[in-house]
């Protein structure tokens, strides 16, 4: 794994985007930074929800120790058989606290990494789509590519061929890779040959979330946390007052969200709500450590 997170780093040729850690070890997901901006990435599967979609999560989530007021966290979300490799339809979804913070993003994809960004009308993201078009090609920066964080560069070998890749895939699977651009099983590759394959796969992943719908939602949990930041205890308890993190999403059907949100807050705040002397600087109080407590009681079970 820590030769392609090397590759990856060779990819980063502007300084306003950078890899700044490891894969987390036991989190499967990937730290970076583009500029002041905290960005985190993942791939996420479950087999709890009748998937209809490929999805790209992309939660803006409210963080006060970033120096930009925020973090963004990517995230692929695939059902448990299907791999990142597939014909699914897919789907963009931005998740934001408020309409705010659209605004706040795309100011600071402007203005902090307006070189990687493809310019279009003055280089302003006019689109929502354009929005994620020029997230995802940071994404590729940081992470050597979106397949680069679904294990799937892992799990080549240059050695054996990619029979253990379809293996480890779907039965199904030398019919998608052939389709994508990967050679077929048995055929062996150098490093450089690997390199080509994953990224012509990936390109046509990347053009398949370019033609999808792109929708924004206002996220309850993201929308609870951003007043809990701004509150103290005697404003407001979000475990003992009206809390927004019980509401719905209506233009995505079934409860999925939820559970991606509460990943997403989590893999953006554990090393802070792990160590008391950073709640102050982070705006955390005690009643929004209790919340956290409960909010974040699955995904810690499932960690362990």
């Amino acid at each position: 794994m820590n030769k392609y997170l090397d590759k990856g780093k060779s990819f980063l040729n502007t300084a306003s985007c950078k890899l700044s850690s490891e894969v987390s070890s036991g989190l499967g997901f990937i730290k970076g930074a583009i500029g002041d901006l905290p960005v985190l990435m993942s791939l996420e599967r479950s087999s709890k929800y009748d998937l209809k979609y490929d999805e790209k999560h992309y939660f803006v989530i409210p963080f006060k120790t970033s120096e930009v007021g925020f973090s963004l966290h990517t995230m692929r979300y695939l059902p448990d058989s299907v791999p990142e490799i597939n014909d699914l339809p897919k789907r963009r979804v931005f998740h934001f606290p408020n309409p705010y913070y659209e605004g706040c993003l795309r100011e600071h994809m402007l203005n902090g990494a307006r070189e990687l960004v493809t310019e279009q009308s003055g280089g302003v993201p006019n689109t929502l789509a354009k929005l994620a078009d020029d997230i995802d090609a940071l994404d590729n920066k940081l992470t050597y590519g979106m397949l680069f964080v679904g294990g799937l560069a892992a799990i080549f070998n240059p050695v054996v061929g990619v029979g253990i890749a379809a293996k480890a895939l779907l039965p199904s699977a030398t019919v998608l890779l052939t389709k994508y651009g990967l050679r077929p099983v048995g055929e062996k590759f150098s490093q450089s040959q690997l390199s080509k394959q994953i990224k012509q796969a990936e390109r046509r992943v990347l053009k398949q979330f370019a033609e999808s719908s792109t929708i924004k939602v206002i996220n309850p949990i993201l929308q609870e946390l951003e007043i809990a930041l701004r509150t103290d205890a005697e404003e407001h308890d979000p475990l003992t007052d009206p809390n927004m993190a019980s509401g719905s999403i209506p233009e995505l059907n079934g409860e999925h969200w939820r559970e991606l949100t509460e990943r997403a807050v989590y893999h953006v705040y554990k090393d802070t709500y792990e160590t008391p002397s950073r709640h102050k600087a982070a705006s955390l109080g005690p009643e929004d450590i209790r919340w956290f407590d409960v909010l974040f009681a699955c995904v810690k079970a499932e960690k362990k």
